[in-house]
């Protein structure tokens, strides 16, 4: 009996045991349901609205309305940075006053615009928290929009987010104090690569241009050129940045202008160069732009035409300067003023296509030789270049060519002067006489060999001419000589062959009484030099 009595008070026990345990199950199940059902209570008392529930950052629900709002999800932005983005053109500061939902439990925040009639009803409870978009219009006065405008509003937003999210330079929104409140992608990618230590989830993103207000002046706002530094070594970027006041707040677009800022740098650099070169020239340069204003000179111009820097550094006009040159007696005297313009009108016109070129000689003594050279875009360059010296020397130069002429002339022998390349030089009166040719006459240069035909016709045959030829064409066998010919009229003819300096020969003819024997005779080993 006992044993049957322990079984049975077990079994009593058991069941007791099991009973209890679903019952404590019940209850639990119960209890989970009412939590769960009191925390997306939460979205079910929104269901006529548009509403959002966050955990922290994270979305866990939104009215179909919400979602659209915020758009498809794109690149690392978390759900909180979506709605920041998607609500701060009219909430400015909404990122501060979420901050304080915690504390506070629920807030309004109104918008910017006194004309808008939208707010925000934010709630937290139990560490979510629910943000309702409440418009505050009557019914009656909502207007009505079709389900065709609606598509066409919505494919128009699309357009724009794609727009602003693949433009290839940087636009943002910024208040006056400098926070941002929206930026699209360009921005976000140069701010995680200048300030990578802010990650990627952080909001609102960093600052990255300190610009003054001159940048947003209205109505046409200033573009400014602005460079940020790189992380590291790398050199700094630069932007061109302008901002248009919007309502509180300032809309700023930023092009890359590193391009436009190494090309700027690499002219300065090459027009400094160019500088400085033409600042030890001695050939003046003065330069006109198309419309014939003076955009360029250097020092020498100055120093050769006499005309003072201010007057240069006016600026004048192509014929100001003319006419300035004209009363500083530095161009040739005109002989009427008509003429002179005409006359200037024509070397701006060749100088424009290249082809003047002048030379001046100066009341004063003075020779320039003037240059006109066509430039980029319609420029004119003018060239001053004093010659005086080249003149002086090529005349002096002329003039002992004349002085050594006359003296040739007046010899009674005939004289001829062939070069190291054996042509005919120089030649006087009596030579001419004797052989009937004038060098200085002919067709083209006369060699050693055509003066030798020439003497042949009216001489006896003689082996003195092919002596004669290969004397001229020696350079080695270079000392004086004698020989004689015999004219057809039975004279006889002294030759004297002299060697000059440069390789050149002095052949020279004297006319004998009576028929003599050469002089001195050439040796065989002096005829026919050893070829070497």
């Amino acid at each position: 009996m006992m044993q049957e009595f322990d079984l049975n008070t077990i079994l009593l026990i058991t069941m007791i045991s099991v009973l209890v345990a679903f019952v404590a199950f019940w209850v639990f199940s119960l209890t989970i349901k009412v939590d769960r059902n009191s925390t997306y209570g939460l979205m079910i008392e929104s269901d006529a609205q548009t509403a959002f529930l966050f955990d922290n950052q994270t979305l866990v629900d939104a009215t179909p309305d919400a979602h659209q709002m915020l758009g498809p999800k794109t690149g690392n932005n978390t759900d909180w940075q979506r709605l920041i983005t998607a609500f701060s053109p009219q909430f400015s500061t909404l990122a501060d006053d979420l901050l304080a939902l915690g504390d506070a439990g629920s807030l309004t925040i109104v918008p910017d615009s006194p004309n808008d009639t939208t707010r925000l009803e934010a709630e937290w409870w139990d560490g979510l928290a629910r943000l309702v978009v409440v418009n505050t219009t009557n019914d009656t006065d909502k207007p009505l929009i079709d389900k065709t405008d609606l598509i066409a509003l919505e494919t128009e937003l699309e357009i724009l987010r794609r727009t602003a999210k693949l433009a290839p330079y940087m636009v943002w929104q910024e208040t006056n104090d400098g926070k941002i409140v929206w930026a699209n992608a360009a921005y976000l990618a140069l701010a995680k690569l200048i300030k990578p230590e802010d990650g990627d989830s952080s909001w609102p993103p960093p600052r990255l241009f300190q610009h003054s207000a001159e940048a947003h002046n209205t109505p046409s706002p200033q573009t400014l050129r602005i460079s940020i530094n790189q992380v590291g070594s790398g050199g700094p970027l630069w932007f061109d940045l302008s901002c248009k006041n919007v309502n509180e707040t300032k809309l700023c677009f930023a092009t890359p202008a590193d391009a436009i800022v190494h090309a700027e740098t690499s002219l300065k650099g090459f027009v400094q160069t160019l500088t400085k070169t033409f600042a030890h020239l001695s050939i003046g340069l003065a330069v006109f732009d198309k419309t014939r204003q003076l955009a360029l000179f250097n020092p020498a111009l100055t120093e050769l035409t006499k005309l003072p820097i201010t007057f240069l550094s006016a600026r004048p006009t192509l014929f100001a300067l003319l006419d300035q040159l004209r009363e500083n007696q530095m161009m040739p005297e005109p002989k009427n003023y008509k003429s002179w313009r005409q006359q200037m009108t024509a070397l701006e016109e060749a100088a424009a296509d290249g082809t003047y070129e002048g030379v001046w000689t100066l009341p004063g003594g003075q020779t320039y030789r003037v240059t006109g050279r066509p430039h980029a875009d319609g420029a004119v360059a003018l060239l001053f270049e004093d010659i005086s010296a080249e003149i002086s020397l090529t005349r002096n130069f002329r003039e002992e060519l004349e002085v050594g002429q006359s003296v040739l002339d007046a010899l009674h022998d005939a004289v001829v002067v062939f070069s190291s390349s054996g042509f005919i030089t120089m030649s006087n009166v009596a030579y001419t006489d004797l052989w009937g040719v004038d060098p200085s006459t002919t067709f083209g240069e006369m060699s050693v060999n055509d003066a030798v035909r020439c003497w042949q016709e009216v001489c006896d045959p003689t082996p003195l001419w092919s002596d004669l030829q290969d004397f001229v064409n020696n350079p080695n066998d270079r000392s004086e000589w004698f020989g004689g010919a015999t004219l057809d009229d039975g004279r006889a003819l002294g030759c004297q062959f002299t060697p000059l300096s440069g390789g050149a020969t002095l052949v020279k003819f004297h006319i004998q009484k009576a028929v003599a024997k050469p002089v001195k005779k050439r040796s065989k080993a002096r005829k026919k030099p050893a070829n070497t």
